[in-house]
């Protein structure tokens, strides 16, 4: 992959440079818990070659039972979010993981070992999410 190095007129490139490209370029920002950001990853570009036409093929079944309960996941994070109880109670899970992944979190492909988060929305998003899967309490 090439390596771009940006200069002040343009630091970064977001979507498509044409209509018809196929070619996306995108730059990952990483926010704090008050949605300021507060570091960039390095700039991606990456080609689409087999878009998917959701009109004609729309998500059924397990695909649609799976986006369903990831957006499920989405809106419970925020009414936790907004509840400071809850929240405690959130953090007090996630400070837990950061030493012990969780039994049921994913295994990470480089330690071989539960999956540890650093983000506490992230944390819980999955957190749910799992649970919704699997169809056992939270």
């Amino acid at each position: 992959m090439a390596k771009i190095t940006f200069i002040a007129p343009v630091e970064t490139i977001k979507g498509k440079l044409q209509n018809r490209d196929k070619t996306i370029f995108r730059r990952k920002r990483v926010f704090d818990a008050n949605g300021h950001v507060i570091g960039q990853l390095a700039q991606e570009a990456y080609v689409v070659k087999n878009p998917r036409d959701w009109k004609k093929n729309p998500p059924k079944g397990a695909e649609k039972q799976r986006i369903d309960n990831w957006a499920n996941a989405c809106k419970q994070v925020q009414k936790i979010k907004k509840d400071p109880e809850l929240l405690a109670q959130w953090k007090q899970r996630f400070e837990a993981q950061l030493t012990h992944g969780e039994a049921d979190a994913p295994i990470d492909p480089r330690t071989h070992n539960p999956k540890i988060y650093f983000r506490l929305d992230c944390f819980i998003r999955a957190a749910i999410f799992r649970a919704l899967a699997t169809k056992k309490d939270i």
